[in-house]
Parts: structure tokens; sequence; C-alpha cells
């Protein structure tokens, strides 16, 4: 059995908004535009849990699609975006590396030479492929 987004419910066989949950959800949205951080809207909100909220405040099911009929506008969602952006921005968390870092995957492998023989085949596929080094430094 599966679940429908928090903030909806499934009634008739048809997906509608949730008339208890529904305004929670779109109360989370107005709360973090209006400067509350993550932890307070989650606690306004019944949350015990921050990243809760987060995953609310970046689904973009509540856009309404398909199935899910809208509960917020594309304008509330995108100032929520470029919003949750800048916070992180300002506080340091983009999770974006300070310099790239290059890398290159080694294509030159040798083998050792084999001087034991396992009569487990798992013991044995061990034991060779730590034999295996890479011919580039």
């Amino acid at each position: 059995m599966s679940t429908v987004t928090f903030g909806y419910h499934i009634k008739d066989g048809k997906i509608e908004v949730d008339p208890v949950n529904g305004p929670r959800v779109q109360s989370i949205f107005k709360d973090y535009l209006n400067g509350d951080s993550l932890t307070d809207v989650a606690l306004k909100n019944g949350f015990k849990f921050h990243g809760t909220i987060k995953r609310i405040l970046i689904n973009q099911t509540y856009l309404g699609d398909k199935y899910y009929p809208p509960l917020i506008t594309p304008e509330i969602f995108n100032r929520l975006q470029t919003e949750l952006h800048q916070r992180a921005l300002n506080l340091g968390r983009t999770n974006l590396p300070t310099q790239q870092v290059e890398f290159y995957p080694q294509t030159k492998f040798k083998m050792n030479r084999s001087h034991h023989r396992y009569n487990i085949p798992a013991k044995q596929a061990e034991y060779l492929y730590q034999l295996i080094e890479s011919e580039e430094s």
C-alpha cells in the first residue's frame, strides 16, 4: 500500500487536499517566508524535526500535477526556493567544495604472481583480488 504526500488524502479514489493537514502545509510555507527558521516552523506546526519541514518546502508536488491538486502557487514556491538558497549561502551550508578537485581514475593494473591455492572459491577470489595493484602512481 502506498501513501500520499503529506497534506493530501484519498477520497473516492481521488487525491484531495486534506482539510486538516493541507492548511498546515500552507502555514509551513508562509511561516518560512515570514523569516522563521526551519526549527521554529517545525515547532509551530507540530513537527519534531526541521528536516521534515525542509522536505516539505522543496517538494514540487504541492504545485499540483496530473494527480495532486495545487496547495501553493508557483510564485510562492519559487520565492521560497530562492529564500532557502540564500539562507544556505548566508550560513555557509551549500555543501559546495571550495575548489574543484580533479579525479583521474586509474586505468592500468597489474597482478602479482599467485602463491596460494584455496579450496573455498570465495577465499580464493578474495586472495586474488588482493594481488591486483595499480601500475600508475
